[in-house]
């Protein structure tokens, strides 16, 4: 399975935190012009519980069980039922076929470098004929030199003060803490560390720490990685906001259409 954080407390800090943003609005208007569709990595739905309110056919799969029940509920709230699954990207395996898929922030993390062209070719493969997959990466060069300086911090497990906690709308506090752990400069990639504690009022009821791979890949990469697995068709844009990539934009967005 994918090494991902997404899960138990952190799943619970996206579900009462991580609820709006640019992206919803940019990826709906693929969704809206190409149904069926399939949102990759969806997480606690934060693009597919407002979509499916809106009357959108939308399905939505995650790597994480935790992540996928915060959907469901989040769905649900929303009076909506819509299919959910839980399978890492390089494994998905449908029944269904889409006219648009929607990675959104979920490239690149949990696994290997083949993972991710494996994960590729399944978002393909799990596409109609002339359909579309949108995906957003946060680009960045991997510096050799600086990485091979690096060296990690220690671990602190010891609770955040008062003013570092946030409450939530479940009525509890919540408070993370991040650090990286290991960089493989050959590989290009990085290991993540994420603790994440809860309090009811002022007792600390849970403390976990959960671990991400990330892997690091340039823009060009990617538009490369498309065309290896069989999109013949992929444009670049910048941000979410549909124009040409600027030097400002952390994320590019990669829009592969599948012709022929």
């Amino acid at each position: 399975m994918a090494t991902t954080w997404h899960h138990g407390l952190i799943a619970l800090w996206w579900a009462n935190f991580n609820l709006d943003g640019p992206e919803i609005a940019f990826f709906r208007s693929y969704v809206a012009s190409g149904q069926p569709a399939l949102d990759v990595g969806c997480g606690s739905g934060r693009l597919l519980a407002p979509w499916v309110a809106d009357g959108l056919d939308v399905d939505g799969v995650d790597a994480s069980a935790d992540m996928i029940e915060t959907c469901r509920a989040a769905a649900r709230t929303a009076g909506c039922e819509p299919a959910l699954y839980v399978q890492p990207t390089h494994r998905l395996d449908l029944a269904r076929r889409y006219r648009t898929i929607i990675s959104c922030g979920a490239f690149g993390l949990g696994g290997s470098r083949a993972d991710d062209t494996e994960g590729l070719r399944r978002l393909r493969a799990h596409l109609l004929p002339g359909g579309v997959l949108a995906l957003d990466y946060e680009v960045g060069e991997f510096d050799d030199d600086r990485w091979r300086r690096w060296r990690p911090r220690p671990a602190d497990e010891s609770p955040p003060p008062s003013q570092a906690r946030r409450l939530a709308p479940d009525g509890f506090h919540y408070a993370l803490r991040h650090r990286i752990t290991a960089v493989d400069v050959a590989e290009r990639s990085v290991t993540r560390e994420l603790q994440a504690w809860q309090w009811h009022h002022d007792e600390l009821v849970a403390h976990e720490t959960h671990t991400l791979v990330a892997n690091v890949y340039s823009s060009n990469e990617i538009v490369t990685l498309l065309a290896s697995v069989g999109f013949s068709d992929v444009r670049v844009l910048g941000g979410h906001h549909g124009g040409a990539p600027t030097e400002l934009d952390r994320f590019h967005v990669f829009v592969a259409t599948l012709t022929g």
